[in-house]
């Protein structure tokens, strides 16, 4: 069974949908919130990043398996956690 986001993306081809930039999870340790509410010494929830960086490349899977079904690349795939990265780099 496909998981819900193959479902969502699958869904908003069949309504139209004809170019659709997805964004991965950025580094969901580092955000605000999480640094205010967990961190003591200002380091990023290495739990959360661990979490992204297994999202991150399903997602990159489901969306290459739904545009191979399509034979178009309709939805196309931005790692925001890897620009963040790049980005204090």
């Amino acid at each position: 069974m496909p998981c819900i986001l193959y479902i969502i993306f699958q869904r908003l081809y069949e309504i139209g949908a004809r170019r659709v930039l997805v964004t991965g999870t950025g580094p969901l340790g580092c955000v605000p919130a999480e640094l205010a509410q967990r961190s003591t010494n200002g380091d990023c929830s290495a739990e959360l990043q661990r979490a992204a960086a297994l999202f991150n490349p399903q997602l990159v899977q489901i969306i290459q398996q739904l545009n191979s079904e399509i034979g178009s690349n309709v939805f196309v795939g931005v790692n925001t956690q890897q620009m963040h990265i790049d980005f204090i780099s």
